[in-house]
């Protein structure tokens, strides 16, 4: 006998054996055990109920010869079957030579010597009921091939179906016995049932029999639905395939809201609405003839909740905060979500944070006040909003403004989840810092100021004689100094309130401008550059201002009569050094340079190393300074954005930022 004609033979005696109405279910079963078993040439075959709760299989039907592993009422642990690993499985688990595939450690194999296993699930009205599986402890001489794995899948989905039958006479006896009164159990039976019930005459389609909740469902009052025939349900341009169809559902196990081209299926109210519903059923005898009993559920609600889940998961996908959603039932609160615009800020990919806690967002610098705060929020279940310190996946630090939220189940006391809110607040403290040093130089220099014009005001208005000129020169030299503060000032602004990206400049172009602006500005200085024809780095226009700035403070603060200006490419980015040969820049000028900080008692002269600071540090960049032979003053450019220079781009940033390097 050929291969294909003992398939065909054993899917023959297998459909005959379920359709056979002397057998019972457990003969049903073992015969169908028997036929697979056979025709597998493998020891034993085997049905277990799965009891989630207990986590344990149940054996309810066992033959073969090795009974003595996996015998009939024999109860076994989830963890140690192979049962465990089919029922999370979307297809048939087959195991030829468990040693040789991997499995050795699995209990299965190590407490009974399992080499050979083929299982698949079976459902019961949608719903995991168990496994049938066939086993065999030596290992198998060839792999299960795919006619042999779909023998199992149809023995499974015809066991699943004689259970489901059985499951529903069993409710169905039920319902009889608490409706011992009735004259017809079966009109009392439809009518007790909470869900629209309808007997359709499967020759004719004549609505034989309908509860009550057809007529609350459809607006008929129960007379009106016995004079029509099922088709006259639904929506007019659809009643032919419905008609056509309605078999489809009988045959089909569970319940179906589409037709098999994909359509929804709908009824028809008696004011002419159609009602999107779930149709489910089975053909049943009664009397000798046969019926489809059709059970018909309004889905109104389940679709529109579907469509508002839609809209907030879109919502939260646009979102313009970034938004993550945190496991609370889990103590190392992992992520099960993050949306689009929490990989942009951070530089993360959504599938490659999911399972982290979130605190792989720390670094070095955050502070340990702002996570203390985090967790005893989290312990306590509450609220919580911070600004805390976070790091980029390129290592680039930002600061967060970060809300956290609790989610709880439907009881509205259990915390199931937490909802998180990132906004990447980094340039408002930049803003927040700059605003700072605007109102300390404003309220100190001004003040000192101003009281030089007063002084000498009220010096000129004492006098009567003397030196009138010299007094008035004294008040124009400060007047003039309170004019190019206010100046600086603007171009800080100016330069905050910049919204070009940075992009890819040509560096040396930027310091022959820069130098040619400054030699017209003081003819009595000498500016030289050494730079190559062109040399690119990410940088604004906002550079030259830089640029100029350090040259006029060398020549107007230095006291420099000579200043050159050297342009020096490097694998990472371009640096900038502009030296001087007059006295070496001060400390406390020295520190606003590189790290844009000063100390409560040392202040800078003014805004202009400020506003170098602040244009090098927002494009990445570093400052750094060296007084051994008056003054170098180096900028160092990144070449792509985001790329540190020199491995200083943290220092940069820390000092961008508002943190302390170190």
């Amino acid at each position: 006998m050929s291969l294909q004609q003992d398939d065909e033979d054993s899917r023959a005696a297998l459909y005959e054996t379920m359709r056979d109405p002397e057998l019972s279910l457990p003969e049903k079963q073992e015969r169908a055990l028997e036929l697979g078993r056979r025709y597998l040439g493998v020891e034993s075959g085997h049905i277990q109920r799965f009891d989630e709760a207990e986590g344990t299989h149940e054996v309810v039907a066992s033959v073969g010869r090795e009974q003595r592993i996996v015998p009939m009422g024999a109860t076994l642990d989830h963890a140690s079957v192979y049962c465990q690993r089919t029922i999370q499985a979307d297809s048939p688990v087959a195991i030829s030579d468990a040693a040789s595939e991997g499995w050795e450690d699995h209990p299965a194999y190590r407490e009974h010597g399992l080499d050979c296993y083929l299982g698949t699930t079976v459902f019961v009205r949608g719903e995991v009921y168990g496994t049938v599986c066939f086993i065999s402890p030596e290992p198998r001489e060839a792999s299960f091939d795919a006619d042999e794995k779909a023998m199992v899948e149809l023995i499974a989905r015809l066991v699943g179906r004689e259970l489901e039958a059985s499951r529903h006479e069993r409710e169905l006896a039920a319902r009889q016995d608490a409706l011992e009164a009735s004259e017809d159990k079966y009109e009392s039976l439809l009518r007790s049932a909470p869900e629209a019930i309808l007997l359709v005459d499967t020759v004719t389609g004549d609505i034989v029999e309908a509860n009550d909740a057809v007529t609350e469902l459809l607006g008929y009052d129960r007379e009106a639905v016995l004079e029509m025939t099922v088709t006259e349900l639904y929506p007019s341009r659809d009643r032919s395939r419905y008609a056509e169809d309605l078999g489809w559902f009988a045959d089909h196990d569970g319940a179906r809201e589409r037709f098999p081209d994909g359509s929804r299926v709908y009824v028809r109210h008696r004011d002419g609405h159609d009602i999107p519903a779930e149709l489910s059923g089975d053909v049943a005898e009664l009397d000798g003839r046969a019926y489809f009993q059709c059970i018909v559920r309004d889905i109104s609600d389940r679709l529109e909740r579907r469509r508002e889940l839609r809209l907030k998961t879109r919502a939260v996908d646009e979102a313009s905060v970034g938004v993550t959603i945190a496991d609370a039932t889990d103590e190392d609160l992992p992520l099960v979500y993050a949306n689009p615009e929490f990989e942009r800020i951070t530089g993360h990919d959504a599938d490659a944070v999911e399972g982290l806690n979130c605190r792989f967002l720390q670094g070095p610098d955050t502070d340990p006040g702002a996570t203390d705060e985090i967790g005893e929020a989290l312990a306590a279940r509450e609220p919580v909003t911070t600004e805390l310190l976070n790091y980029r996946a390129d290592g680039t630090p930002f600061w967060n403004e970060l809300t956290l939220a609790p989610v709880t189940a439907e009881d509205g006391e259990a915390v199931t989840h937490f909802v998180g809110f990132q906004r990447d607040v980094t340039a408002r403290k930049r803003r927040d810092r700059l605003i700072g040093v605007l109102n300390r130089v404003l309220r100190h220099n001004l003040r000192n100021d101003m009281t030089v014009v007063r002084g000498n005001a009220e010096v000129i208005a004492d006098l009567t004689e003397g030196q009138p000129a010299a007094l008035a020169e004294g008040i124009a030299e400060a007047a003039g100094e309170l004019t190019a503060l206010a100046r600086k000032a603007r171009s800080l602004e100016t330069t905050v309130d910049d919204t070009a990206p940075p992009a890819s400049r040509d560096v040396a172009a930027d310091v022959r401008a820069a130098v040619e602006s400054l030699r017209s500005a003081h003819p009595e200085a000498s500016f030289s550059v050494d730079a190559p024809e062109s040399c690119h780095a990410v940088a604004t226009e906002r550079l030259g201002l830089a640029l100029r700035e350090l040259g006029e403070n060398a020549v107007e603060h230095g006291g420099s009569s000579t200043v050159s200006v050297t342009v020096t490419p490097a694998e990472n980015g371009v640096s900038v050094s502009v030296h001087n040969d007059g006295p070496a820049l001060p400390d406390h000028e020295r520190r606003v340079l590189e790290t844009g900080r000063e100390t409560p008692l040392e202040h800078g002269q003014g805004l202009g190393l400020w506003l170098v600071n602040w244009i090098v540090t927002g494009l990445g960049g570093a400052v750094t300074t060296d007084v051994d032979d008056g003054t170098t003053v180096t900028l160092t450019l990144p070449r792509r954005s985001g790329t540190g220079t020199d491995g200083r781009l943290d220092y940069a940033w820390q000092a961008a930022i508002g943190t302390d390097p170190e």
